[in-house]
């Protein structure tokens, strides 16, 4: 996807979220628990804040930064987000070095791609609130399944040891697919120092894998679903099933 695609897709989605956050504030967010749209506007607008200081301000590490959206209006203080985000990932090359994440890709383009994708899944969540839907561009989708599973689900972190099994599914769009390994991963954070013991991982491989379980579907029901915003019932699955639900138990583990 070209680098300007990825920033109209977060001017058209975010124009969304903020319209249909108008229609009421205090709706509950189904697939946020606890969330209402009022906490799913903040969030999001913080999530613009934030990217627009690393990117900005030239971040090289990890930093922290106290937020404070407004409660009464946070629809006027996530516009104005929105607005600032667009205008400094446009003023900066995709290219550009800067803290992320992600430790195989330190550069302005993450950003890009993130937010595009962010702003993508919380307009459904606001539209979910609401019962409603709009129309979902099947190539923003595509690129989403791409970056769940490669970039989010994907290995295990770097300080961890992964052990794959045997099952193994095949996840298919029109024109496109991935091939996943179940497995588990343990190990100590040396951040947190947390201690992690058989969590359930993925690792992507090569497409001549032999498989168990295939689940197929149009790129925007596939992102939903790995997103947890849409169902299994809303793909089709051939084989094992408990492969699909496990693929699904290790996506909330890593959008958490």
């Amino acid at each position: 996807m070209e680098w300007p695609t990825y920033l109209d897709h977060v001017s058209a989605d975010a124009a969304r979220l903020s319209e249909v956050a108008n229609l009421g504030l205090d709706s509950d967010v189904p697939c946020c628990a606890g969330w209402t749209v009022r906490d799913l506007v903040k969030h999001v607008g913080t999530v613009y804040t934030h990217k627009s200081m690393i990117v900005e301000e030239g971040w090289t590490e990890r930093r922290d930064r106290a937020i404070s959206p407004p409660d009464d209006d946070p629809v006027e203080w996530f516009d104005g987000a929105t607005a600032h985000l667009l205008n400094v990932l446009a003023d900066h090359d995709p290219a550009e070095p800067v803290w992320t994440w992600e430790e195989s890709d330190q550069t302005v383009g993450f950003w890009y791609r993130r937010v595009a994708h962010e702003t993508l899944i919380h307009r459904i969540d606001a539209e979910q609130a609401h019962g409603l839907a709009s129309e979902i561009d099947e190539d923003l989708a595509a690129d989403g399944v791409d970056e769940i599973l490669n970039v989010m689900m994907s290995g295990a972190p770097s300080w961890a040891t992964l052990e794959l099994g045997d099952r193994v599914a095949r996840l298919e769009i029109p024109g496109r697919s991935w091939a996943g390994r179940l497995g588990t991963f343990s190990g100590t954070s040396p951040s947190t120092e947390i201690v992690y013991s058989d969590e359930p991982a993925l690792e992507l491989v090569g497409p001549d894998i032999e498989f168990q379980t295939v689940v197929s579907g149009s790129a925007g029901a596939l992102d939903q679903w790995l997103w947890g915003r849409a169902s299994l019932g809303d793909l089709t699955v051939q084989g094992d099933r408990s492969i699909a639900a496990a693929i699904r138990g290790v996506a909330r583990e890593a959008t958490q």
